[in-house]
């Protein structure tokens, strides 16, 4: 358990500090899209690896290149239940049945691979479609260490790291996925055909550029925009950049950088508080930044459903989540929240879980001249109502102003 704290931790700290924040801001997409639960079984120490593995697969500029990163890590596996997938006429089973155990196909990744990683409910594809991928992909899991290397070498296991495919738990009957035949004795092969037909399907394309102007545009982003998105992923064969470039080069997305309207989701916005407040110091508080986007729901890698976190302002704004951001505000502006750095020994004398742990630190020294410059530009009404504040109040006003809840 405080492996997977320390993941969701360093994840946090890592956005917060980093001097490429566009990469993040598509790692922490990609991370979203194909989310895992980190506190779940073997998840607690796979987390962070999943996030370094997703990060290396960025660097193809490949959709594909991200699902089968994604597929392939040992977190997904255990994450949607594959690992114990076991095809029923496979040696796997049959021992199993001799035992008096049944073992099943899980098509909790299957249907996740299709609803949510790649084409997405509305592209067409069928119930059966699902069952053929369950069946593709039985045998993909995770290395145990109880089992010799050269047992699984007799056993004819493929293993990459922590990935094991196990072809005793395959079925290797012929089967029909997304309008394709595929041949019986698969295996490995099938698994990576499959995958290749989901990344390269215009409905994929359609959804991944749906998703991409909804995260970095706007709730309802122009449905011509989204065609020409989903046209530069079909033309490049999945690249991210010609996925984007018909974004970053709209009319639409030049007026949001003068004019944000988009309403920043919890972590944008504990993110953006405490960068504004910090200016050029670094923020080292891992635990106060951790708790504040759990406490708001938005914390990395928590996620307990597949779905991911909305990306849309009906997902955040109520009256309760309004509060928190508040109060952060408030906190931060009178320099109560120890951003810059947390007491490590206090921390240890406290021991984990300790409310006091998290108070207990420096906070960062707000220079007004500088939050106003990262603030931005604010309406009238914003600035009538700083009229006669003290600094501390101005800066609170400020970091809960509507325009900074906007990006």
């Amino acid at each position: 358990n405080q492996i997977a704290r320390a993941a969701v931790q360093a994840r946090v700290l890592t956005m917060v500090n980093s001097d490429n924040p566009g990469h993040e801001a598509l790692l922490s997409f990609w991370l979203n899209h194909f989310s895992i639960f980190a506190p779940k079984n073997l998840d607690k120490l796979l987390a962070w690896d999943y996030v370094r593995g997703i990060e290396r697969a960025m660097q193809a500029d490949s959709f594909e290149a991200l699902l089968r990163a994604s597929f392939y890590h040992p977190a997904m596996q255990v994450y949607l239940d594959n690992a114990q997938s076991t095809a029923a006429n496979s040696l796997a089973a049959e021992m199993a049945a001799q035992r008096g155990k049944r073992l099943g196909i899980n098509e909790n990744l299957a249907r996740e691979l299709l609803e949510l990683h790649t084409l997405g409910v509305a592209s067409g594809y069928t119930l059966m479609d699902v069952q053929e991928l369950a069946r593709i992909i039985t045998g993909a899991g995770i290395y145990s260490p109880r089992m010799s290397d050269a047992r699984l070498s007799r056993a004819g296991v493929t293993r990459v790291g922590l990935f094991l495919f196990d072809p005793r738990r395959h079925d290797f009957g012929e089967k029909t996925f997304l309008g394709e035949h595929f041949p019986a004795e698969q295996g490995v092969a099938g698994i990576d055909r499959a995958l290749h037909l989901m990344a390269t399907h215009p409905g994929t394309a359609q959804r991944i550029a749906q998703k991409l102007a909804q995260r970095f545009l706007a709730d309802e982003p122009p449905p011509q925009l989204v065609d020409a998105m989903a046209a530069g992923f079909r033309r490049s064969g999945g690249k991210i950049s010609a996925t984007l470039l018909p974004l970053v080069e709209s009319a639409a997305f030049a007026a949001s950088l003068s004019e944000p309207a988009k309403f920043k989701e919890p972590l944008d916005y504990a993110i953006s508080a405490a960068r504004a407040a910090c200016g050029d110091t670094p923020v080292a508080n891992r635990l106060i930044l951790s708790a504040t986007v759990l406490d708001m729901g938005e914390a990395p890698l928590m996620h307990t459903t597949p779905d991911g976190y909305g990306s849309r302002e009906a997902d955040w704004l109520s009256p309760a989540a309004m509060a928190k951001r508040v109060r952060l505000a408030i906190g931060v502006a009178a320099e109560r929240v120890p951003l810059a750095r947390a007491n490590d020994d206090r921390v240890r004398d406290l021991g984990e879980g300790a409310k006091a742990e998290l108070m207990h630190g420096a906070p960062c020294a707000i220079d007004m001249s500088s939050l106003e410059r990262m603030v931005g530009p604010v309406s009238a009404e914003t600035l009538a109502a700083a009229g006669g504040l003290s600094a501390r109040e101005r800066a609170a006003l400020l970091l809960a102003s509507p325009e900074f809840m906007r990006r």
